[in-house]
Parts: structure tokens; sequence; C-alpha cells
């Protein structure tokens, strides 16, 4: 088995704990750390009331302590398990043409949810994985567990499928999402930064947050946007994470952040393309901007920096636009791009308690 640590890590809230790879000395903590974790959710394999022989627990993490690929890291508030991520090669022994794959478990005590420990976690996971040679990793996960859905979306795991009535707990059937990661420099893409004469397009970071959340959390800038107002900080990292991450994974680029030259760090909106119909090269065009940058002309110069991008790397041949009538600005600045108006539908959009007429826009190339 793999050694790691032992590494401090602080978690969001300001407690220690440390990492470290799980000797056969823990079972003890393993076997205290075990029912909590049945207790307090379904969405592992451990079942209350069913607690693992120590003999069986001792032979097993003796035989992976044999195995180089192997991997279990626990997570220790002083000598107390909080936390567990066991990873494996998929069959024992690996079939030769399965090497490249390994497979993962993890659980979290509830009082430690959210707190960052699943997140490094993984990325412990994923470098011992790299290292080791293995390309692609896999899990099960219930879809019913939102907190780990999330956190596996926004560390790059794709869901791959569903298994059906995959788990029976008290009488319910519950679903399970097959997913996986595949370790490579092309799971990581994110769209090329781009410059015109007054800006930088570039992609969205987490460290962007604070600067959306200036803008998007204005009622000026929010009152006819299609988004929901940010209300806090964490809506604007959600935004990055969860929203902007997810498009860059399939290599689609909604959006980029928009920056003055002048200052590169700080971002003041965003533009992007993302696809209505890939088989008729047909994108739409977003954007926003915060409002002490309003009527500069900046959404035109990178929206079209943004269109040039996609119709020559794309292959985009339609891009279309939308806006609900009443923004007279929005509507401007796709005339300003040359788009022609193709009409309004009426009541389009039922949005914030209310019906919208929308606007239609689009330039043919």
């Amino acid at each position: 088995m793999a050694t790691f640590g032992p590494e401090e890590f602080g978690t969001k809230s300001g407690r220690c704990v440390v990492f470290r790879h799980c000797e056969v000395e823990d079972v003890d903590a393993f076997l205290a750390f075990q029912p909590q974790v049945a207790a307090e959710t379904s969405n592992t394999l451990q079942v209350v009331g069913r607690i693992p022989e120590r003999a069986k627990i001792e032979a097993a993490w003796q035989t992976s302590i044999q195995d180089p690929i192997a991997l279990r890291i626990g997570v220790f508030a002083e000598n107390r398990m909080v936390a567990q991520l066991g990873f494996h090669p998929e069959g024992q022994p690996p079939h030769p043409w399965t090497r490249h794959i390994g497979r993962f478990g993890m659980m979290i005590l509830k009082e430690y949810w959210g707190e960052g420990i699943g997140r490094r976690l993984l990325e412990i996971m994923e470098a011992h994985a790299k290292n080791c040679g293995i390309t692609r990793i896999e899990a099960m996960v219930r879809t019913q567990n939102d907190r780990g859905v999330k956190l596996y979306r926004r560390m790059g795991y794709q869901i791959e499928g569903t298994r059906r009535q995959a788990a029976l707990i008290e009488g319910t059937f519950q679903d399970e999402y097959f997913i996986s990661k595949l370790l490579d420099a092309a799971n990581e893409w994110r769209p090329p930064c781009l410059e015109t004469d007054r800006l930088i397009l570039r992609a969205l970071e987490l460290p962007d947050a604070p600067a959306i959340f200036e803008y998007a959390s204005n009622p000026r800038v929010r009152q006819y946007t299609l988004w929901e107002p940010h209300q806090t900080v964490k809506d604007s990292e959600s935004y990055v994470l969860d929203y902007a991450h997810d498009y860059y994974r399939d290599h689609t680029p909604e959006p980029w952040g928009i920056a003055l030259k002048s200052d590169p760090k700080k971002i003041i909106g965003t533009v992007g393309l993302f696809w209505v119909s890939k088989n008729a090269k047909s994108m739409e065009l977003a954007y926003a901007i915060g409002e002490p940058h309003w009527g500069k002309g900046i959404v035109v110069e990178a929206s079209r920096a943004a269109i040039e991008y996609v119709q020559r790397e794309f292959g985009a041949i339609r891009i279309q636009a939308r806006c609900k009538v009443e923004n007279r600005a929005s509507a401007r600045v796709m005339e300003k791009l040359g788009m022609q108006h193709e009409g309004t539908l009426k009541s389009a959009l039922f949005h914030r308690g209310r019906h919208w007429d929308m606007h239609y826009y689009a330039i043919v190339r």
C-alpha cells in the first residue's frame, strides 16, 4: 500500500486534522468511526448494526499494504478518525487490459461535511493515481447524495450513467450514478486567453468570485438578467465551479471573464458562447458587465473577440442572442455586433414571477 503524510490540514471552520495513510494499528479507530458513519447517512455501504469483524479488517488492510497501487487515507482529529478514502486497482489481480483503472470510496463524518476534507482526499488520491500510471478513476455515488455529486462534478468527474434500483434501503429502491474522471490534460481544458485593444478575456477561476459578486449582486445589473442575483460570495463561487467549470469540461467557452488590460486581475464582467445545436453549428452569445463600465463599448468589444474565436475554432455558422424586451442596452449591443432582429416572442419566458417578451437576434456567417 502506498504511504502518505502525515499532513496537517486546517478545515474551513478552523479545526486542525491530520491526513495520513492507515496502518493496521488504526483498525480500532475505524471500528469507532464506522458505526457513526452508518448511523448518519445511507450514502455509503455501511449498515447500522452490521459491524465488520476486526480480524477480517486487519486481514484486508494487511493485504492492501502489499499492493503499491492501493491507498487508504485516514483523516484524524487527534486520535479519532473522522474521514477515510480507500483507492484500489480495478480487479484483483488487475487485468492487463484494465490496469489503467482505479476505483475509490470515501466516507466523512457529518460534523466535518463542507470543511474541504473531501476535496483534499480526492486531490491526494489523484496525485497518487497519476504516479502509479492510473489514467481513469471510477466510483459509484447515490443519486440522492447531492453533496457528493456536487463535489465530484466540481472536481471534474463525469456522470457516465445511472444504475437503476442499485440499492434497496429500508424498503426503498435508490439509484446510483456511475462516475469517472480521466487524468489527462484534456480534462482540464480552459478557453484560451484572448486580447483586444482594451481587454483581456480569460477563464474564470475561484479567486475571481469576490469580483464577480461585486457586480452580480448589484440590483441594477441583475434587473434584466436571466440568472438569479448573487446573495453571497458563495453564490459567485458556485457560479465559477458549478457553471463555468462545468462548461469548460465540455470544451465550451462559456464564459470568459472580462478584465481591463490596466487591471487584468479584476473581472468586470463575462462573455461566452454555448451550443444551441452542434449539428447546425449554432451557438448562443451571453454577456454581463458591471455598472461602472456601462456605455463604454466593452461588451461589444469582448463579444466580437469571442464570436471570432468560435467561428474560427469551432466552425460556428449561426450566432444568436436574446434579451428581455425592456433591456434596450442589451438589444443595442446585438445591433452593434451586426446581428439582425429575427423576431419577438410574446411571453416566451416566465421569470421572477411574471412573463417576459423576448427579442431574438442572430448573425449568420
